[in-house]
């Protein structure tokens, strides 16, 4: 008897090659649509709606450079204190205690609630600072947290571009790695640009959307590479969750990819004639439907080949079953084998 046959496709090449290395985040999924992670040395921003994961998603980030890569961090939080934002993140068993102060440095930047308004400011004293802060830890990456909190308090939308560009021109001269997060309205899906943080999507070298909705009583979120200067990267929308230990972002993975095992290997269906008109059987691996209102034969009747099909699971090869009624509703029951596996 001759041993089945296989075929291993080639290892795929990189789809396309990076323009520059990238800055992991660390997020599983996020590296892999952007083909390596962040731009480096250039400023990223990050949208997105309440609860969509903004705030973690940038601790994320900062923590695997601080941990793995030996590149120290700087959270700049407008919105939450930095022990609420510790305090959140803790069930992940990221330990952003032991990272701190010397690998991981928090500045609390919220607005005081009595705060009143008086002339004009800008951001000059407060990059000065981070900047004294950047060279004495020796920080590659900065991420500045809700960052709508702090335009909203300037007069206009000139003086919100003047800041935001002094902003990103800081990030440049200093070669920091920049992410920027700020909310989206629940209509960011549809008029991103619109929004009030919108014009940043013009400036910056990465945008990343967060979308979080309910779908029939079912939470469903998912993110979009927007755009990703001077790189290649999955322009589709991809699921994620909020697991034990952060961001895990869902990937479609195609034979393209990868080396995906090809077999020639036949399975019986326990049949034989219809061993013979297939040429010895299902491929292994292949799903096969056999519809009842097509197989008017009795050998492809619901319930042929009922035995071999027993054999068949117990060698450890799961068979799925179903039938189509008169009515021609798809339901589940004694009928004909819709799939052969493994």
């Amino acid at each position: 008897m001759k041993a089945p046959r296989t075929a291993r496709s080639k290892p795929a090449a990189s789809p396309l090659p990076a323009v520059c290395a990238k800055s992991p985040t660390g997020i599983a999924g996020f590296d892999e649509i952007t083909h390596g992670g962040l731009p480096p040395r250039r400023t990223s921003l990050l949208l997105g709606g309440p609860g969509s994961g903004k705030t973690i998603f940038a601790l994320q980030f900062l923590v695997h450079g601080a941990r793995h890569l030996g590149e120290p961090g700087i959270f700049v939080a407008f919105e939450e204190s930095p022990q609420r934002i510790i305090d959140n993140v803790e069930n992940f068993g990221w330990d952003v205690g032991e990272l701190q102060p010397d690998r991981l440095f928090f500045l609390d930047a919220q607005p005081a609630p009595d705060l009143i308004q008086s002339g004009h400011f800008d951001l000059g004293g407060m990059l000065a600072g981070l900047a004294t802060v950047a060279a004495d830890m020796g920080a590659r990456r900065i991420v500045f947290d809700a960052m709508d909190i702090l335009l909203a308090l300037l007069p206009d939308d000139a003086a919100r571009r003047r800041e935001v560009y002094r902003l990103h021109q800081w990030l440049i001269g200093h070669e920091l790695t920049g992410l920027i997060t700020a909310k989206l309205g629940s209509d960011a899906k549809h008029s991103a640009n619109e929004q009030p943080a919108g014009f940043m999507q013009f400036m910056v070298d990465c945008a990343v959307i967060l979308n979080h909705h309910v779908e029939q009583g079912v939470s469903q979120r998912n993110l979009r590479v927007q755009k990703y200067r001077g790189s290649g990267f999955n322009e589709d929308e991809s699921p994620f969750v909020i697991g034990s230990h952060g961001f895990d972002v869902a990937i479609t993975h195609t034979a393209a990819r990868g080396a995906t095992e090809i077999t020639f290997e036949r399975v019986s269906s326990g049949i034989e004639r219809l061993d013979t008109m297939l040429g010895g059987g299902y491929y292994r691996g292949a799903c096969v439907h056999v519809d009842h209102q097509v197989a008017r034969h009795r050998a492809l009747q619901p319930g042929a080949g009922t035995d071999p099909e027993r054999r068949g699971c117990h060698r450890g090869r799961h068979l799925h079953r179903r039938w189509r009624g008169t009515d021609g509703h798809l339901a589940l029951g004694e009928g004909s084998c819709a799939a052969i596996g493994r």
